[in-house]
């Protein structure tokens, strides 16, 4: 009985001592296994594919989920961030490059939310999704434009597209269109989405404006129009592309228009890897990271 208190006694002891003396050390170790606060977003690198992960109030909402290849990397860096789970997964439309690790995404963290295209796709990837849904038991929403996921942090994620003008023919142009909007900061998500579904954007939303653009189509030249451009006006362009890639991503052209509509700030996970945008306060502070 005496062994059994002394050894009672000692791990509260314990405790005590590492409630006192280890605050400080518990600030600094854990940013990197506890999901912050901050408000940020993260264009993940996996390479010729797209991942962005929006993060706000210590709730995770991931945007696509890169290629197959990719996959553990992706799982690895959410773990990596102390993401335990996600509040919302959304899969843009189903192209193994953006849906290429979500079965593992799905498989490694419960999901309260998951948002598709009535878009289907006869692939292993797309069937291995759908899989991992009914093994989480998750039923998927189809947006509507106008639809919005809000956070608790008073953040919220808003759909956009695609309307019912845009073509059911070309996958990309039925790509989910999102705006993360976060206190006066706006950061629009195109997906693949062309110029067809850019101008039934801007029809439906003609004042619709960006700080961030996350660029269609990894930078392709049948995205990013100059009237898209002209009307968004992002400040910050990020492209979500593979070093060497086969597909010439980013388009000289693209580049060369994002230029002339004054975007200077203008990043590639192919040169740059990751690429993490603090939002949190608003202000011009951003910073890369591998």
């Amino acid at each position: 009985m005496k062994k059994r208190l002394r050894l009672i006694l000692s791990l509260v002891a314990a405790l005590i001592l590492a409630l006192d003396g280890g605050l400080y050390l518990l600030d600094h170790l854990s940013a990197g296994r506890t999901l912050t606060e901050d408000t940020a977003v993260h264009f993940i690198d996996v390479g010729q594919g797209d991942a962005t992960l929006l993060l706000s109030g210590r709730q995770a909402v991931l945007v696509d989920a890169g290629t197959p290849e990719s996959a553990d990397a992706l799982v690895g860096y959410l773990h990596g961030l102390g993401i335990e789970r996600l509040y919302a997964a959304v899969a843009t439309h189903p192209h193994a490059d953006h849906i290429g690790g979500m079965a593992q995404v799905l498989d490694a963290f419960p999901v309260e939310h998951f948002y598709m295209g009535p878009e289907t796709a006869s692939t292993a990837v797309y069937a291995a999704m759908l899989d991992a849904l009914e093994r989480g038991g998750v039923h998927p929403t189809l947006p509507a434009p106008g639809d919005e996921l809000v956070f608790d942090s008073g953040a919220s994620l808003l759909f956009l597209g695609p309307d019912d003008d845009v073509s059911k023919r070309t996958l990309n142009d039925r790509s989910l269109i999102t705006l993360f909007r976060a206190g006066e900061q706006r950061v629009l998500l195109m997906g693949d989405a062309e110029v067809p579904a850019e101008q039934s954007l801007l029809a439906h939303q003609p004042l619709l404006a960006c700080d961030i653009l996350k660029v269609g189509h990894h930078g392709s030249d049948t995205s990013s129009s100059d009237e898209l451009l002209r009307t968004i006006q992002p400040s910050t362009a990020v492209i979500s592309c593979g070093l060497d890639n086969d597909y010439g991503h980013p388009s000289a052209q693209t580049l060369r228009r994002l230029s002339e509509a004054g975007v200077d700030d203008v990043r590639t996970t192919a040169e740059a890897g990751t690429v993490v945008i603090s939002l949190d306060p608003p202000s011009s502070d951003k910073e890369n990271a591998a």
